[in-house]
């Protein structure tokens, strides 16, 4: 096949934008950010492991002092009618029984009076390990926030970048011959790359020395005919001076 030297050229210029992207498209998908994303995985769950276990601890103390409190005002409501009756029994019998009752009451109200006093404490200490992990479990999710607005950022610049380099591109392949161009997408896609200088005697496709018989071979080539590397088998590009 042959091409002008000026559509070699467009060769490594198509090369150095495809190389460019390819650069943009690695640092995008490897951004430092990502990682230090991953590594706060484990923490975020420790940490809402902790959150959700404080939070069943404190509705659990919640839900006790809830039906401590409403015993309590039941035994109250219980005291106070019993406390009634006995104002306006005529009846000793009665009234004894009453009595007795309201000892009862009086000691039962005591206890579960105690008893909401204990399950306050454990409330209280339930309440602050609530909020300790509740204030820890909110840190990590605003770390996690502010890296996630890092990578959304180095993304959305990434992004501009490469929609420039691809348009630069196009217009870059919209010059190239068709077969040339046909070519040189078949070798990319093949050998991961297309075209490469060949340089005082050395392939950059390859990054090695040429002997002197396939130098030879080259340099007697016309300056339109396409000549090859001979370790990758990419298109070498002889600029001139070089």
């Amino acid at each position: 096949m042959k091409a002008s030297p000026r559509q070699q050229q467009l060769l490594l210029d198509l090369q150095d934008r495809d190389n460019t992207i390819a650069r943009l498209r690695r640092k995008r998908s490897t951004l430092p950010e990502r990682a230090e994303l991953d590594g706060l995985t484990g923490e975020a769950e420790q940490a809402k492991a902790r959150f959700m276990a404080a939070q069943r601890e404190l509705d659990a103390q919640n839900a006790e002092i809830a039906r401590v409190e409403a015993d309590v005002q039941l035994v109250s409501q219980r005291r106070a009618r019993d406390e009634q009756l006995i104002a306006v029994s005529t009846s000793s019998k009665e009234a004894q029984a009453l009595q007795s009752e309201l000892d009862t009451l009086a000691r039962r109200q005591s206890e579960l009076e105690d008893r909401e006093l204990e399950i306050m404490e454990v409330q209280e200490r339930a309440q602050a390990e609530f909020s300790a992990a509740q204030q820890v479990l909110a840190g990590v999710d605003e770390r996690r926030a502010a890296i996630r607005a890092k990578i959304s950022e180095a993304e959305q610049r990434l992004d501009r970048e490469l929609s420039s380099r691809g348009e630069e591109r196009a217009g870059i392949a919209a010059e190239l011959q068709r077969d040339l161009l046909d070519l040189y997408e078949e070798l990319r896609g093949r050998i991961g790359i297309g075209a490469a200088r060949l340089r005082g005697g050395v392939s950059e496709a390859s990054n090695m020395s040429l002997t002197p018989a396939e130098l030879s071979d080259i340099r007697s080539a016309a300056p339109d005919e396409l000549v090859f590397c001979p370790g990758t088998g990419a298109i070498l590009v002889r600029v001139e001076g070089e």
